[in-house]
């Protein structure tokens, strides 16, 4: 599925701001002997003058040329908050850009196995003459349609869980978070506040830049507080949650081709009967 690639490939970057947000975690400057500086100096090919700034935690060093010096939010206490809400809007981006890729990929198979079962999102939409005419006048009669369907459901931002949902009953997934459940064995309403939390959170980072409300608790910047666990924790649920709904997903689109063949079928059977019945009069 090409959308699950795509989300690995966004997601990925996800975990690379995670994994920067541990390596860096906790810097504090420090002051080499003066051998030491010589020697990286010599290293660098630098003059033996150079002054060099390191900062060093438990899990890698830091050096920098004066020149360019190491910024201030790396080794500033709670300076790095900055990757964790980074983590948290790319996740969500993710995360929605999946079920769009999906919707926009299944639409018309949706469409065409459907056509009276389909969504009320998808029996409720309306087409202008010009619409009709120009799928009859377009090359590709299938790509105009999926282009005046989508036309309808405008990419838009996942405000709540149940735009998640919307999407999942538009694709004819009507128990979806119970399947979810089914498929990971992690109860729906535990990864539902995980995905909520996470997307919530995305909309103050966005909308607000995160500052607390009143009852928030704030950081030592005026921010909401953010922590590593937080975020892992509910971004690695957006992992499991499009991971489950792709099996879903091609589940549910493997039933649907299904049926369209069956129809295909029926269809065939019916212009075979007419035309033996006609050729018998």
């Amino acid at each position: 599925m090409q959308a699950l690639t795509l989300f690995n490939q966004n997601f990925a970057v996800a975990e690379s701001l995670l994994q920067l947000y541990q390596l860096f975690n906790g810097l504090k400057k420090t002051e080499f002997k003066e051998d030491l500086r010589l020697a990286i100096c010599s290293f660098w090919g630098a003059p033996g003058n150079t002054a060099i700034q390191p900062a060093v935690n438990d899990r890698v060093m830091v050096m920098a040329r004066a020149a360019m010096p190491i910024p201030e939010s790396l080794t500033l206490e709670g300076g790095l908050d900055f990757l964790l809400r980074e983590t948290v809007v790319v996740a969500c981006t993710a995360l929605e850009a999946f079920f769009w890729d999906v919707l926009r990929g299944n639409v018309l198979t949706v469409v065409r196995a459907r056509r009276t079962g389909a969504d009320e999102s998808l029996r409720n939409l309306q087409f202008t003459l010009g619409d009709y005419i120009s799928i009859q006048q377009y090359d590709d009669p299938d790509l105009r349609l999926q282009q005046i369907i989508l036309k309808n459901f405008e990419r838009g931002t996942l405000y709540d869980v149940s735009s998640i949902e919307k999407i999942a009953q538009t694709l004819t997934i009507k128990k979806f978070w119970e399947e979810i459940e089914r498929i990971t064995g992690t109860p729906a309403k535990s990864l539902k506040t995980l995905i909520g939390d996470l997307i919530y959170r995305r909309n103050q980072i966005a909308h607000r830049a995160d500052r607390p409300e009143e009852g928030d608790e704030a950081d030592g910047h005026g921010l909401r507080t953010i922590r590593l666990s937080w975020t892992n924790h509910r971004v690695q649920a957006a992992k499991t949650l499009v991971t489950a709904s792709a099996e879903l997903i091609e589940e549910t689109i493997k039933r649907l081709d299904a049926e369209i063949e069956l129809s295909k079928e029926q269809e065939k059977a019916r212009k075979l009967v007419k035309q033996i019945s006609k050729e018998m009069e």
